[in-house]
């Protein structure tokens, strides 16, 4: 089978793999679709710390896929479409005790700490068969939008962890895939209008087409001007730091409303500057600041219901899709902020 493989720092390439075979309690996917996101960028640039010695593995972690081989003891049938929710832990931590897989002490993600999904077939192991990540999907959904149900779930635990509630205005940084799929679910919400932060223009406009009140770039007082305009004379509701920018944490604190909720998404680049954030500001305005990470059974559960029920038109992020003899363009263009989500179809 053809897969590609990280070689180090800036080096991708495409290589032939002798095709997986399923053993006892595993599975094995024909790929159908695996999306480009930035983790993946960050880990062909060398800046991801499970790659720092992995030269031949294989990334890839929004997968959807056709069951093609199934071992002993496995309940999916040959021919299931099925999604991939790649994260899974050790099932014995604090973490995976109380079901925050996300968060175990020795955490397994399919594409990060093992082989994914850029390449023809992919082997999924026993434990995380065991541990229901592999969701069969009904119907016929496009595998290219079923495999966008992995930044959904993650988009999700954010938005939830704001508890965006009727009438609320948001405010959300970024407006890339992560920052759109955050405006959509604030309206799902039932917030009264979202205003979006972002420097690129062309983003900006696709914010406003995907149901944003207004976007602008990052001054301070157009922003505020802008929630003012939505209702909010005070601050925003809720504020969503969807883009990795330490301006923007800062920021965030400085136009959320009294109890409102900031939800920092978005992390920094290792090693570089701290943030110095005005901490007055929380205590005095009693603001709950919280920050997720990666996704788990249960959001990615609830995002592909979302996709399937068609109440996410997450179709819209996709521009681009190529093969996997096409896999470096496919990067390029995922970094190069002309286009929002770049599909994988090996």
């Amino acid at each position: 089978m053809k897969a590609l493989a990280y070689r180090g720092p800036g080096l991708l390439e495409l290589e032939e793999r002798p095709r997986p075979h399923a053993g006892k309690g595993e599975v094995v996917l024909h790929v159908d679709a695996c999306s480009v996101c930035g983790t993946d960028l960050r880990i062909a640039a060398g800046a991801h710390r499970a790659y720092a010695d992995a030269s031949g593995r294989i990334p890839g972690h929004e997968i959807a896929g056709t069951v093609v081989e199934v071992g002993a003891g496995v309940s999916a049938a040959v021919g299931d479409s099925v999604f991939v929710a790649p994260n899974y832990g050790c099932a014995d931590c604090r973490a995976c005790r109380r079901g925050q897989v996300n968060l175990c002490e020795n955490l397994r993600a399919v594409g990060i700490t093992e082989d994914g999904a850029f390449a023809e077939y992919l082997l999924l192991h026993r434990e995380l068969v065991a541990q229901g990540n592999l969701l069969v999907v009904v119907g016929t959904a496009d595998p290219g939008v079923v495999a966008l149900a992995e930044p959904l779930a993650c988009v999700l635990r954010g938005s939830r962890a704001c508890h965006i509630a009727e009438g609320d205005v948001v405010l959300v940084y970024g407006a890339g895939p992560i920052g759109l799929l955050h405006v959509t679910l604030a309206k799902l919400a039932g917030a009264s209008a979202v205003v979006v932060c972002e420097p690129n223009p062309e983003r900006r406009r696709r914010a406003v087409e995907w149901g944003a009140a207004s976007a602008h770039d990052a001054d301070h007082d157009e922003l505020q001007a802008a929630l003012e305009d939505s209702g909010a004379h005070s601050g925003a509701d809720a504020v969503i730091v969807a883009a990795p920018a330490p301006d923007a944490q800062r920021q965030a604190l400085e136009l959320t409303a009294a109890r409102g909720r900031v939800n920092l998404f978005a992390g920094l680049p290792r090693g570089g500057p701290g943030v110095e954030l005005d901490t007055n500001l929380i205590h005095y305005k009693e603001l709950v600041v919280t920050g997720t990470t990666a996704s788990t059974n249960e959001s990615c559960r609830a995002a592909l219901e979302l996709i399937v029920d068609g109440r996410v038109d997450i179709a819209s992020l996709i521009d681009v899709r190529l093969d996997l003899a096409s896999a470096q363009e496919a990067f390029e263009l995922a970094g190069s902020g002309r286009v929002l989500k770049v599909v994988i179809e090996p």
